[in-house]
């Protein structure tokens, strides 16, 4: 379960040995590399203090046009030095909702006029192209490719048409970093670590030859349950948790798991938001997380520390709890890059529909690496309530600058799947990178609204700082004041030691019973009805405070 230093450069070979494997995220990155994001998004958005910053046509952008040969072309991605492509998603279908067709690709790297691949963009990210799934998939009305292409001078992505939806992460590594550039050749010979790849990928996190620990336990209101963790350098590498409780399933809300490894408590979160499943079991499987039909819980993110830990679930509401808990221990070699595992929970809470908010995930001071995310959103309406883009900015340069590294087209876009028609619950899915886990009832998105990302190679490393904010950002069919929406987020990263969320645990979030739809929808009516009138300045302030648990 170790990881060695790599002095031999970047390999495409490298690339997916360090997709399939468990343990390369909680070192902080070596060689370094910078995350960095080319997207779709509006230009009127230019900072937060000035007008555009929440403009919403996010689809019809690009760098720039260039003529090559006798062809127009159209720029939306570039980057001069070694990197590495490390995901592509774009809509299956093109400005109209019937053309499913859209414009080809060119993806050129290290300057050569000949692209190393150039095909239909669409047929290419839903894994109907060169590249299969599940290195490229369809999602639903989107596809996602996740093929490292690594590239060691130069990259330049182009369209043959203008620009719709898209967005493009890639790795920048510092001049001077050996990387094996990517080739059709290379790809096609490489089959058999391909194959290797993908069966890692979607397996659970193996649990051989490690020391398993097992509890089963009556949690009584206010008890908790304690286990310490085996002394030494080590990891938790696979933790599986059932709960069962009479009285409905507030339990998964008011179950809080608390980890501490070497003193510092890194992790407070409900065990249902930690696993997508705050009111009710969410089935879903993916790379580091999974739900069974039947309420087994997993997690296979790596958990190191130094010496010691321990895991305790806490018992919030008035009912008994009876936990099943087990862990699989291994040994972790720790060292000067090493990261403890933090997970954070933000109750932002029920907002208006008729104004914009940057809803803050999480603030960390430190250095460290974000390593996915979940949303959670209750929505009372049919209509579409994810309009908004992420914003992340990372270090304090992008905070001085006041303009994200990453700047986003929508909320289903971050996630990996599109828009185009009002989503249902049949836009459910799951692959190894996230999961669209839960869209509402079989009509339309009114309900619960799950989705969770895992970020393997576009991990986001930074060095002092990283703040992640999310738009609050209805559609237009539900954009007035009394349509109410509630909004909770779980943060999943990575941080060296000292490394802050600056969030409190906060046992009155646990007690909280979870809001249904009846209940939102009878304060929709309280506040249209002007018997309830919201403190509007009181909330916008909530949200500039970043007031989150």
């Amino acid at each position: 379960m170790t990881v060695k230093a790599r002095t031999s450069g970047i390999t495409f070979k490298s690339l997916l040995l360090e997709m399939a494997g468990r343990t390369d995220i909680t070192y902080f990155p070596f060689p370094e590399y910078k995350s960095l994001q080319s997207s779709s998004y509006n230009r009127q958005s230019v900072s937060p203090d000035k007008p555009g910053w929440f403009a919403d046509s996010d689809g019809v952008s690009w760098i720039r046009e260039e003529t090559i040969g006798n062809s127009k072309e159209y720029v939306i991605m570039e980057h001069e030095g070694p990197g590495c492509i490390t995901r592509m998603w774009t809509p299956f279908f093109y400005y109209s909702f019937d053309n499913r067709t859209g414009p080809h690709v060119k993806i050129y790297l290290d300057g050569n006029k000949q692209p190393v691949i150039d095909e239909n963009f669409i047929a290419l990210l839903t894994g109907k192209g060169t590249i299969k799934p599940p290195f490229a998939s369809y999602t639903a009305r989107a596809g996602v490719c996740f093929l490292p292409i690594p590239f060691s001078k130069s990259c330049k992505i182009t369209l043959d048409d203008k620009g719709f939806y898209n967005i493009i992460n890639y790795r920048a590594y510092s001049a001077g970093t050996e990387v094996e550039t990517f080739s059709q050749d290379l790809y096609l010979h490489s089959g058999s670590q391909l194959a290797a790849t993908a069966k890692n990928l979607s397996e659970l996190c193996p649990a051989t030859e490690e020391s398993r620990i097992s509890f089963e336990q009556q949690i009584g209101p206010g008890d908790s349950l304690l286990i310490p963790l085996p002394e030494g350098e080590r990891s938790v590498n696979r933790l599986t948790i059932r709960l069962k409780s009479p009285g409905g399933m507030q339990y998964l809300h008011s179950t809080v798991l608390k980890i501490s490894f070497d003193g510092h408590q890194t992790i407070w979160c409900p065990v249902g938001d930690f696993f997508c499943s705050t009111d009710t079991i969410n089935q879903f499987l993916t790379k580091n997380l999974t739900v069974s039909k039947e309420g087994t819980m997993t997690s296979g993110w790596v958990m190191p520390y130094a010496s010691k830990g321990q895991l305790s679930l806490i018992n919030f509401q008035q009912n008994a709890v009876t936990a099943s808990v087990e862990l699989y221990v291994g040994h972790y070699k720790w060292d000067d890059r090493s990261m403890y595992f933090h997970v954070n929970i933000a109750e932002i809470g029920v907002l208006p529909g008729d104004k914009f908010f940057d809803m803050n995930f999480v603030n960390i001071h430190g250095k460290g690496v974000l390593a996915g995310d979940a949303l959670t959103v209750l929505s009372p309406g049919k209509g579409w309530w994810g309009e908004g883009d992420e914003k992340i900015y990372i270090d304090q340069s992008d905070l001085k600058r006041k303009f994200p590294t990453h700047f986003g087209t929508g909320t289903e876009d971050y996630y990996g799947w599109a828009g185009g028609v009002n989503p249902n619950g049949k836009d459910v899915f799951s692959m190894p990178f996230g999961s669209n886990v839960r869209v509402g009832n079989l009509t339309d998105p009114s309900g619960y609204n799950v989705c969770m990302r895992n970020r393997i190679l576009d991990a986001i490393p930074f060095t002092d700082r990283l703040v992640f904010d999310m738009e609050a950002s209805p559609g237009t069919d539900i954009r007035n004041y009394w349509n109410l929406l509630s909004y909770s987020a779980v943060t999943y990263w990575y941080g060296m030691p000292g490394a802050t969320s600056g969030r409190a645990a906060e046992s009155s979030l646990a007690r909280e019973k979870r809001m249904t739809v009846p209940e939102i929808e009878r304060l929709q009516q309280l506040v249209r009805d002007s018997v309830f009138i919201f403190n509007q300045a009181s909330l916008e302030n909530r949200i500039r405070s970043k007031k989150v648990y």
